[in-house]
């Protein structure tokens, strides 16, 4: 069962969301608003949120004069925009994390309090331990995302150790309904269910239900201290054992090798990788897999919850639930089951 605030903390409060139309961004605005706050948001567009109560602006989250205009009056402020991706142009635009948070922290209101959505990859990659907020043996493997999240989680921590009210949490990597994007993970989970993923990674994540995180933003504003770190995670799984649990989501297994057959060898991995970012030279089409994909997918991102579970109350639900909720959200409105040659090994399980 997930945690939830239920205080009153809410009711009527101004509340101001940077990137609020993202997967993330917009389940924080729906609980806010249920919770009875008064919620202005900026994005850079997309599908509109359509909840009532809530203002919804355009305009770029690292424009100054735009993001006082958005804070103005507000008491809690989130920062959950930034780009989100891996290689090739995606890694190009990971400055844009820094930016953001600090136009916020320029336009932050007097007794604000300001909460930063990081990510769970700040603590480092490992070959399978389960990592703290304060933990120092995490490996940074090259990757532009994870030293952008660092770079502005930085940025936000300075702030408060010269007296700025900042929060940041680290969530793990999302999963469930709701996903107009797709998101990063949502698409993983398509392209597994139509079939496309054959064989699984060699490392893992851990994974959280966007609505049990959504919460955590919550809880951590209500109750977190200044200038801490909190992880807002949930199950840490290797990839194979998350393939496995999305095809006992859907219905599906495998017709040979129904363990999902062998987790793909690391060199394997990079060889593929090497041909991809030679045909970017060639072509300057965006390299799949790009050598960064595979320094992220052959390590563990694996993190513990307990500060949040001990200080804020946070309680994630299980990962069965969170994966049967995205299937069905996306099985009523796209194709979530393999055709053509792909149900030569991928089919129903009844």
């Amino acid at each position: 069962m997930t945690s939830d605030t239920g205080s009153g903390y809410w009711a009527g409060r101004p509340v101001r969301v940077l990137g609020g139309s993202g997967f993330l961004g917009r389940h924080l605005v729906r609980q806010l608003a249920e919770h009875g706050a008064a919620v202005r948001t900026l994005s850079l567009g997309g599908t509109p949120l359509d909840i009532p109560g809530v203002e919804e602006r355009t305009g770029n989250a690292t424009d100054p004069a735009t993001v006082r205009a958005i804070l103005d009056g507000g008491e809690v402020v989130f920062v959950t925009a930034g780009p989100v991706g891996v290689g090739g142009a995606t890694a190009r635009k990971m400055g844009a994390h820094t930016a953001v948070i600090r136009t916020a922290l320029d336009a932050l209101p007097a007794r604000a309090r300001l909460v930063l959505t990081s990510s769970i990859v700040t603590l480092g990659a490992t070959r399978g331990a389960i990592l703290k907020e304060d933990s120092t043996d995490g490996k940074d493997v090259g990757v532009e995302y994870v030293r952008a999240k660092r770079a502005a989680e930085d940025v936000a921590l300075s702030a408060a150790a010269a007296g700025r009210d900042v929060v940041v949490v680290n969530p793990g990597y999302l999963f469930g309904p709701d996903d107009p994007g797709p998101s990063v993970m949502g698409d993983v989970c398509l392209h597994y269910w139509r079939g496309h993923v054959a064989f699984a990674p060699p490392g893992g994540i851990n994974v959280v239900d966007v609505r049990d995180a959504a919460v955590g933003h919550h809880l951590a504003a209500e109750h977190g201290r200044t200038g801490r770190r909190y992880v807002l995670g949930g199950k840490n799984v290797g990839y194979r054992e998350l393939f496995e649990a999305l095809a006992r989501a859907a219905g599906l297994r495998r017709r040979f090798l129904p363990e999902l057959g062998p987790v793909l060898a690391p060199g394997v991995m990079r060889a593929a990788a090497a041909i991809a970012e030679l045909q970017h030279r060639l072509t300057g089409r965006e390299p799949f897999p790009s050598f960064e994909l595979v320094r992220m997918n052959t390590r563990c991102w694996f993190a513990s919850s307990a500060r949040a579970a001990a200080e804020l109350g946070y309680r994630p639900r299980p990962l069965a639930d969170t994966l049967a909720d995205a299937f069905a959200w996306h099985a009523a409105r796209t194709r979530v089951h393999p055709r053509g040659l792909n149900r030569l090994w991928l089919r129903p399980a009844a």
